[in-house]
């Protein structure tokens, strides 16, 4: 096999894994929502919590946006600060910096969701979890930890024949911004795709 195949190949791989790696990313953040809450009703149009003024109303609007597809609602739920943790086998030079990144930042989370967002037919979401308490890796004691359980379905037809499925769980460290309004600022992967 050339050189240039091999590099093809390899730069194939590198956007199926960005590409899962952002599904698997969306599926966890969309952990909140509650099929009893009175603010939404399946089959209306979401509406979208505003103000966000608790943590897992980001959470929730993260997964209205990720089942929505909506690339503007989704990067609301963050700030320029946003990381997102990887599991150590997906560690890799997610920028092109030459140095191997345990996590991206915001540019690389809106790059990756756009390509999702614009490239599938539809994603269906399954969260589990309510536990919310203070983050002990702040010291302020300002920042909340968000343990959730996924199930995620990516759909690439619309026979829903084709697709990707992830599922495990994520932590998702939430605080306030300078207005008061909450946003996910770490997101730590550990699922089992």
């Amino acid at each position: 096999m050339n050189n240039e195949k091999k590099t093809r190949m390899a730069g194939n791989t590198r956007i199926k894994t960005f590409i899962i790696s952002a599904v698997v990313t969306a599926v966890i953040v969309s952990g909140c929502w509650n099929p009893f809450s009175p603010d939404t009703i399946p089959g209306d149009e979401i509406q979208y919590h505003s103000p966000v003024d608790s943590a897992w109303k980001a959470l929730e609007n993260l997964q209205y946006a990720y089942i929505s597809r909506d690339i503007d609602h989704y990067m609301d739920c963050f700030r320029d600060d946003f990381e997102f943790h990887l599991l150590e086998i997906d560690w890799d030079d997610y920028n092109g910096d030459g140095l191997i990144d345990e996590y991206w930042g915001l540019d690389l989370e809106e790059e990756f969701h756009i390509l999702m967002f614009d490239n599938v037919f539809s994603i269906e979401l399954t969260l589990s979890g309510t536990s919310q308490s203070p983050w002990t890796g702040d010291s302020t004691g300002l920042s909340l930890q968000l343990q959730r359980t996924f199930d995620l379905k990516v759909y690439t037809n619309d026979a829903h024949s084709e697709g990707y499925r992830a599922s495990g769980s994520a932590l998702f460290i939430c605080r306030e911004d300078s207005t008061g309004e909450w946003y996910i600022w770490q997101w730590w992967d550990d699922s089992d795709t």
